[in-house]
């Protein structure tokens, strides 16, 4: 995916009030959204405690389809909020994956009269690999406090090394996220289940 907003790369430290900020977009999105929602979560960098990041929020929203009939709907709601109108999009294909259908999503980034800070949303089908790898990265680097540390000190470097390019960025963070996915996906496994 090409990003069109063309500011720094710059991760910052961890921000209490990135918390804050993911409620009060979530009240905002529930709202406008409506039935069409159904669950919003805090995902990405700034949903781990104490790890460094973007200084952006990521907002997963789950949906039951995705088509662009729904992102038309999608747009229609969100413009009483008067964010850019969201977009059809695909996210990184990880290796031994072929179905791109699992890997679609609705886009979009902003800021509004209702939260002044940036925001990614992402706007993806429950159930599909994209809504799972998302919860499963946050919620195996929330417990892994070793990964999370490697994978903080790697931001803070390619970061460094790519400050003007987000998209060089992304493609080369893209295959370190799809490494740590491997130990996510072991950790999940030796997870005790709802019904144990």
């Amino acid at each position: 995916m090409k990003h069109h907003e063309r500011d720094k790369v710059e991760i910052v430290p961890y921000k209490k009030v990135w918390l804050e900020q993911f409620e009060i977009a979530k009240r905002c999105l529930l709202t406008a959204l409506g039935d069409i929602c159904v669950c919003i979560d805090h995902i990405g960098s700034t949903s781990i405690p104490n790890m460094p990041a973007k200084d952006r929020i990521d907002i997963q929203i789950g949906v039951n389809e995705m088509s662009p009939a729904i992102c038309d709907t999608i747009n229609q709601r969100i413009s009483k909020l008067n964010l850019p109108n969201a977009y059809m999009s695909q996210d990184h294909l990880p290796p031994n994956e072929s179905c791109l259908a699992d890997w679609r999503k609705i886009y979009l980034q902003g800021v509004t009269d209702q939260w002044p800070f940036k925001a990614n949303i992402h706007i993806r089908k429950v159930g599909a690999k994209n809504f799972k790898y998302a919860l499963l990265f946050r919620d195996y680097l929330r417990t892994d406090d070793d990964t999370a540390k490697t994978y903080a000190f790697f931001k803070q470097t390619l970061s460094s090394q790519t400050p003007d390019d987000r998209d060089l960025y992304s493609q080369l963070k893209d295959p370190v996220c799809d490494l740590i996915m491997i130990n996510a996906r072991r950790w999940e496994d030796r997870q005790p289940s709802i019904s144990d």
